[in-house]
C-alpha cells in the first residue's frame, strides 16, 4: 500500500525531538529519530555498523521453543533481509527500527498484533519521526482526519485509515514499512496465518478438542509477564478462569492476585462469587472492588488517543480502577481481553456454510440447528442470515444500521473501507463462501486495533495473552463450526479450562444484555452527556440533527434504548475531539 502523503509532508519540522535516537545515513545526516517509551520496563538497544544503522525495543521469542532472542545486530539483519520470514520466526512485543546504510532504505517493523503500536511522520530532512505515543509527535492542537471520525460515527471504526490525526500516520496491523531514499513510503502486508488446520481432519478435530490450547496459554502469559508479578481481571467468566489456570499452572498463583470489580448500585453486575470460587480452586489470593462511577460520568481527565474508542464512556469508571490498583504498582494487569472473538461467543451465522464448503454435511446441518436453538429464531432466518454475511465488511455489521440521528453530510464522501490486513487475507484466502471465517477474521482484528488505545491502569502495562500471536494462529487455523455446539459457545477454551479443574460454572449459560444500566447512568449524568454531544465537534460540522439526538438522549435515559448504539458513538468522537483540545479550554469544537 503506498502511503498517501509523499514525502516532506504536511508534517515539516526542523527541530529534532528531543530525547531522540538517532539513526544515521553514511553522510551522517539523520535517517530516522526515534522517541523510546518512557517505561522503563520497555528495553531498547541501538547501534550501527558499516552496513546497518538499528534499533530494536521489547522482547523477542523464538516460535519453535518459546525462548527469548538477544535483541542486536543480527536481529536487525534478519528483519531487514526478510520481515515475512521474521513474523513467521518469531513473536512478541517489539519494534524493529533498520537502516541500511548502502541502500539508504529504512524499515519499521513491529508486532503484527498491535502490542506495540508505532505512529510516525516526516520532516524537510528526509528522517523519519517514529514513537509509540501519537501525542509525542503530533501538534498540541492537531487537525483530525474528518473522513475517519465520520467512517467511526456511521460505522464503528475507521475503516482504512489508520490514525485520526491528520498528518500523523500508524504503521496498520501485520504491515511493514519501506521508506526509500527518494519517494513515496510503501507498506506491505508480512504476517500471513493459516486461516485452516494444517493435516487432516483429526487434526483439526484434536485442535478444537481444546487439547494442549490451555498450555500455549500458559506460555503466552508467562512471555508476557517476564518475571513480573500479575494482578488478573477475573470475572469468573471462560476468559478470565482459563487464565487464571494457566497461571497456576505455571506456578505464580503464589505471587499473583485476582480482582473483581462491579457497580454497587448495580446488582445483577456482581459476579464476584464466581470470580471467588475460582480464585480458592487455583490458590490465588482475591480482592473485590467496588467501583461506584458509572457509565458517562464526567472523567476528570480525557487521554489523547489515536482514534476514538467505546471505552471513552467508562473513564471516570476505569480511573477509578485505577486508584485502586495504585497499591500494586510493581505488578502487571492480566486481561482476557480478545477471547470472544477468537473463539466466537457468539458464533456468527456464517459458520454454517463453512462446514458445507468444506464437505462438511453433517457438521452443517447441526450448526443450523445449534444456531437457531442458541439465538430462538427459524432454521431460515438463520440461513438467511448466513447468505447476508457473505458481504461483510466490518466487525459488527449491525453497526451501520440507517440512522436518522445523522445527516446526509456525515455520508457524504465517505469511502467503503476496512481494516488493511483483513482485505489483504480476504483478496488472498478463498473465503467468498466462507462467511463464519470471515467474521471471525473482523473480529479479532477490530479487538487487535482495540490494544492501541486501551487504557492503561497498571504502572507496569496491560497484557492481552488472547491477542498474541500464537493464540491467535491457534484460533484462525480451528474450524468456526466446531466452536460451538448445542448451547455453549467457545467450546475448545471451555473443555480445555474444564478438564484442567473441573469447574462447573465454566458451563454456565452467557449472561444478558446488562443494557438497563447504561440507560440509568445516562439518566444519572443526563446534563453531561446532552453538553458533550450536542455542543461539539460533529454538531459543528453538520453531521448530526441536534433536535433528533437530544430526544434519543432522552429516551435512552427512560429505558428505550434503539438509539444507544449511535449516541455512545457520538459521545467517543466528541470526548476524543475534547481530549486533544481540552489544555486549551476548546470544550467547544468547531470542524477543522
Amino acid at each position: 500500500m503506498r502511503i498517501a502523503r509523499l514525502r516532506p509532508g504536511p508534517a515539516e519540522r526542523h527541530v529534532p525531538l528531543p530525547g531522540a535516537v538517532v539513526l544515521r545515513a553514511l553522510d551522517g545526516q539523520p535517517a530516522a529519530r526515534i522517541c523510546p517509551e518512557a517505561s522503563s520496563e520497555r528495553r531498547y538497544t541501538s547501534g550501527q555498523s558499516e552496513l546497518l544503522a538499528w534499533y530494536v525495543s521489547g522482547r523477542v521469542f523464538r516460535k519453535e521453543d518459546g525462548q527469548e532472542v538477544t535483541p542486536g545486530l543480527e536481529l536487525a539483519r534478519t528483519a531487514i533481509e526478510s520481515p515475512e520470514r521474521f513474523v513467521e520466526q518469531f513473536w512478541g512485543h517489539y519494534r524493529v527500527i533498520v537502516h541500511d546504510r548502502w541502500c539508504a532504505t529504512t524499515l519499521v517493523l513491529c508486532d503484527p498484533c498491535g502490542h506495540c503500536p508505532t505512529y510516525y511522520r516526516f520532516c524537510r530532512d528526509g528522517a523519519v519521526h517514529v514513537a509509540a505515543n501519537p501525542a509525542s509527535i503530533a501538534d498540541a492542537r492537531p487537525a483530525f482526519n474528518s473522513d475517519a471520525l465520520k467512517s467511526f460515527l456511521v460505522h464503528g471504526d475507521v475503516g482504512r485509515v489508520q490514525c485520526a490525526l491528520h498528518d500523523v500516520e500508524r504503521l496498520p496491523l501485520g504491515h511493514a514499512l519501506w521508506i526509500p531514499e527518494r519517494g513515496a513510503p510503501k507498506t506491505h502486508v508480512v504476517w500471513w496465518p493459516s486461516w485452516r488446520q494444517r493435516g487432516d481432519a483429526n487434526g483439526a478435530g484434536e485442535a478444537a478438542s481444546g487439547k494442549g490450547l490451555l498450555g500455549l496459554l500458559r506460555r503466552s502469559a508467562e512471555r508476557c509477564l517476564g518475571d513480573k508479578p500479575a494482578v488478573l481481571e477475573l470475572s469468573g467468566g471462560v476468559e478470565s478462569t482459563s487464565l487464571a489456570l494457566a497461571l497456576a499452572e505455571s506456578g505464580r498463583a503464589g505471587n499473583c492476585t485476582a480482582v473483581n470489580h462491579c457497580d454497587p448500585a448495580s446488582p445483577s453486575s456482581d459476579k464476584s462469587h464466581h470470580a471467588d470460587s475460582v480464585a480458592r480452586h487455583v490458590r490465588m489470593a482475591f480482592e473485590r472492588f467496588d467501583i461506584e462511577h458509572g457509565a458517562f460520568s464526567p472523567p476528570a481527565t480525557i487521554p489523547r488517543l489515536a482514534r476514538p474508542a467505546l471505552h471513552v464512556c467508562m473513564l471516570a469508571q476505569l480511573d477509578a480502577l485505577r486508584e485502586r490498583l495504585t497499591s500494586y504498582r510493581d505488578h502487571r494487569l492480566v486481561n482476557g481481553h480478545g477471547g470472544n472473538a477468537i473463539f466466537l461467543a457468539s458464533p456468527p451465522d456464517g459458520a454454517l456454510l463453512d462446514a458445507f464448503a468444506d464437505g462438511q454435511w453433517r457438521r452443517g446441518f447441526g450448526a443450523w440447528r445449534d444456531l437457531a436453538v442458541m439465538q430462538r429464531l427459524p432454521l431460515w432466518w438463520v440461513l438467511q442470515r448466513a447468505f447476508v454475511q457473505l458481504r461483510q465488511r466490518h466487525a459488527d455489521p449491525l453497526a451501520a444500521q440507517a440512522s436518522d440521528l445523522l445527516t446526509a453530510a456525515a455520508c457524504d464522501g465517505l469511502a467503503e473501507g476496512i481494516e488493511p490486513l483483513a482485505q489483504a487475507w480476504l483478496a488472498q484466502w478463498s473465503l467468498r463462501i466462507r462467511p463464519g471465517k470471515r467474521a471471525q477474521i473482523l473480529r479479532t482484528l477490530g479487538n487487535l486495533r482495540d490494544i492501541e488505545v486501551y487504557p492503561s491502569l497498571a504502572a507496569s502495562g496491560t497484557v492481552f495473552p488472547f491477542l498474541t500471536q500464537p493464540v491467535v494462529e491457534a484460533g484462525f487455523a480451528m474450524p468456526t463450526y466446531r466452536l460451538f455446539n448445542a448451547i455453549y459457545n467457545r467450546l475448545p477454551l471451555r473443555r480445555a479450562a474444564y478438564l484442567a479443574s473441573g469447574l462447573p460454572n465454566l458451563w454456565q449459560r452467557d449472561k444478558g444484555m446488562m443494557t438497563g444500566i447504561v440507560g440509568a447512568d445516562v439518566a444519572a449524568n443526563l446534563p453531561h452527556v446532552e453538553e458533550v454531544c450536542l455542543e461539539g465537534y460533529c454538531a459543528a460540522s453538520g453531521w448530526i440533527d441536534r433536535d433528533a439526538c437530544r430526544r434519543a438522549i432522552g429516551r435512552i435515559a427512560h429505558h428505550h434504548l434503539e438509539s444507544m448504539a449511535t449516541i455512545r458513538r457520538l459521545y467517543a468522537v466528541e470526548m476524543f475531539v475534547r481530549g486533544w483540545r481540552q489544555d486549551a479550554g476548546q470544550h467547544r469544537a468547531a470542524p477543522a
